[in-house]
């Protein structure tokens, strides 16, 4: 399932959700299991980090009002993010950029 809070409602005017389903699973990145934190929202997350780039992570965390929480409410842990982005590579966010461009 796609994160999608209201404050990125004007980024995905332009980038829509079948994008970022598309060049995950094109590039083998789609999550399979259950994340805390999903691919998908690290797609987010990096877009945001770009543009707030003066921002810590976690201030971008709260500017975009994404609360990294499960469903059992268990809050991720900052470390997760970093682990994360690894996780991802750049592979999917290239794709994004020239499906972008």
């Amino acid at each position: 399932m796609f994160a999608t809070p209201d404050s990125l409602s004007t980024f995905q005017k332009h980038i829509p959700l079948e994008w970022i389903s598309n060049v995950l699973e094109q590039t083998d990145k789609a999550s399979i299991r259950k994340r805390k934190l999903p691919a998908e929202l690290v797609v987010w997350l990096i877009i945001a980090m770009g543009l707030f780039r003066d921002r810590s992570i976690s201030d971008v965390v709260e500017k975009l009002d994404l609360t990294l929480t499960d469903t059992l409410g268990d809050t991720v842990a900052p470390s997760a993010i970093p682990q994360a982005r690894q996780r991802l590579s750049s592979d999917p966010l290239q794709a994004l950029f020239h499906l972008c461009a």
